[in-house]
């Protein structure tokens, strides 16, 4: 029997119980983390890293000098969601600005300027965020924007 195969038929003891998640670390931190996290969204504001397609947790922890590790961490303990749910929340915020300015503008257009790669990426955290698809946000703003028509006197209605 060669390594290989004595690996693979090792299966892991299933654990008895589930492990509850050490919160000292937090804890300790809890000052550092909020103060890390206020610079976080303060240069998602200010500076708008997440509109270029490629931001990621490493540019992100660069520019605040801090490890990825802890800027993760940090990310996933104060605002309960991980660091592309937060960049997809900035963008898509972004992309409703965008819509309600122009309603014309294709969903394209606006899925690139919010600093989206790709369409399926932008239509799913749109319909994440604001719980329906773009095209139909759109149609909506599109409605919203449009002047109200006068009753014709084609119609027979005199004055």
């Amino acid at each position: 029997m060669n390594l290989f195969a004595f690996f693979r038929r090792r299966k892991p003891a299933p654990p008895s119980r589930p492990v509850s998640p050490d919160l000292s670390y937090i804890e300790d931190n809890a000052p550092h983390m909020t103060k890390l996290y206020s610079k976080v969204l303060g240069l998602m504001e200010e500076k708008r890293p997440w509109l270029d397609g490629d931001f990621c947790v490493g540019q992100l922890a660069k520019r605040l000098f801090c490890s990825r590790s802890v800027l993760s961490k940090t990310i996933n303990i104060c605002s309960g969601h991980n660091f592309r749910w937060l960049v997809n929340y900035y963008r898509i915020i972004y992309a409703a600005a965008l819509m309600k300015k122009d309603p014309y503008m294709k969903i394209e257009e606006v899925a690139k300027l919010s600093g989206f790669n790709t369409l399926p990426t932008f239509n799913s955290a749109f319909k994440l965020m604001m719980k329906e698809r773009p095209s139909e946000y759109m149609a909506r703003v599109r409605e919203a924007t449009l002047p109200r028509r006068l009753p014709s006197m084609s119609r027979g209605l005199r004055p």
